[in-house]
């Protein structure tokens, strides 16, 4: 057994709990099989990136919540910077690396 299987199966049961859902209204919501969502929670199969993706709708959850991840409001800032400068013409993109890199070369 891998330690994400066992994060997976621990975290749906939590979100399931949280949203006040018993086993089966989950599996009639996300469409599964019979005691699909018992076998998940216990271990038995490896989950498929498909019925994951069921279950995370299921429950009304998105990826970051899913896997209890948050980007920190820096890593937010420099992922909007990066999308910014990637849509810009590759001639405006390689002036503005040339000045950060300016920039940060002279506050050092």
């Amino acid at each position: 057994m891998s330690n994400l299987q066992e994060y997976i199966s621990k975290r749906i049961r939590v979100l399931r709990i949280k949203e006040g859902m018993t086993q089966e209204m989950l599996e009639e919501k996300a469409e599964l099989g019979t005691n699909y969502v018992y076998k998940i929670e216990n271990l038995e199969p490896n989950i498929k990136i498909k019925t994951l993706e069921k279950i995370m709708k299921a429950l009304d959850v998105d990826i970051s919540t899913f896997f209890d991840v948050t980007l920190k409001e820096e890593d937010s800032d420099l992922v909007k910077l990066i999308d910014n400068l990637k849509a810009l013409p590759e001639y405006k993109q390689k002036k503005l690396i040339t000045a950060i890199n300016t920039i940060m070369t002279e506050t050092k």
